[in-house]
């Protein structure tokens, strides 16, 4: 029997009746941003405390590099969310 209630519950479902990545899919996408917001201020810092040009050098390449890093995060998050919503619809089709 699936747990409507959600949350710390959905964990210990040996069923997998009820999946729990949707939701973490999201907490995983806020920590990719926070991390790479963390990576590109302490590259910018440590490239201005190297010289000025390393500096302006890390500011550019660090932006590159959150950016596509960010991007890359977000394709491979949207595919999972892709696969689940494949799940879902073959659910319906399926009449389950």
């Amino acid at each position: 029997m699936a747990n409507d209630q959600g949350g710390i519950n959905d964990l210990f479902d040996f069923t997998f009746t009820k999946f729990i990545t949707p939701t973490v899919i999201r907490i995983v996408y806020i920590l990719v941003i926070v991390f790479a917001a963390i990576g590109w201020l302490a590259a910018v810092i440590g490239g201005f405390t190297s010289s000025v040009g390393a500096g302006f050098g890390a500011l550019i390449f660090a932006t590159l590099g959150a950016l596509i890093g960010i991007l890359m995060w977000r394709v491979l998050l949207e595919l999972t969310m892709v696969i689940f919503k494949i799940k879902d619809n073959t659910e319906k089709i399926a009449g389950e």
